[in-house]
């Protein structure tokens, strides 16, 4: 069975053009760089229900532990107070809601509609985008849909394939200079 190159599927990567974007925030996670720093990498996904360009491309940003954390800066684990407001203000988050910890406040915002402004930035000589501004959505009903992919469990990756690329056997000539597979037994570590 043949098949013919289709294109239709295949992103490229250039940079995404400086502008606002509608994106959705996918995922929020902690991580800390080789060098110590410490940042909430947030996962965003360039919506598919607002007419725009670049649908379902990924964006990232940090937002960065403070060195000095101020006393409102404790109260979300050392990051900037004023950033992690500004993230809850643009996700739409009511005003005055209590959080029993900056991981609640995270859980909830995940799923949440925020506009971007992307910018271009250097950065160990090449260009990236990165998220300047982030403001409250002009589109908050959302009904984004990510895209799915296919599941692999034991189950498919165990399946006989359909078809068989290889119409002759393979001539693997002579395997005598092969020694034999060590057992576990035979194995110094």
């Amino acid at each position: 069975m043949g098949f013919s190159t289709d294109y239709s599927e295949v992103n490229s990567f250039e940079l995404i053009p400086k502008g606002e974007y509608e994106v959705i925030i996918k995922s929020i996670e902690e991580r800390t760089t080789q060098n110590g720093a410490t940042g909430l990498n947030l996962t965003l996904v360039i919506r598919n229900d607002v007419e725009q360009k670049y649908q379902n491309r990924f964006l990232f940003h940090t937002l960065w532990k403070r060195r000095e954390p101020t006393q409102a800066d404790m109260q979300v684990q050392g990051y900037s107070f004023k950033q992690v407001m500004s993230l809850a203000k643009a996700a739409a988050l009511p005003s005055g809601k209590s959080y029993e910890s900056l991981q609640a406040l995270c859980d909830e915002l995940i799923g949440h509609a925020i506009r971007v402004t992307v910018g271009h930035d250097e950065y160990n000589g090449q260009h990236r985008e990165v998220v300047k501004f982030m403001n409250e959505s002009k589109f908050p009903e959302c009904s984004h849909v990510f895209k799915e992919k296919p599941t692999v469990t034991a189950d498919t990756v165990a399946q006989k394939p359909a078809e068989t690329f290889a119409a002759t056997p393979i001539d693997m000539g002579n395997l005598s200079d092969f020694e034999e597979i060590l057992s576990d037994g035979d194995v110094p570590f």
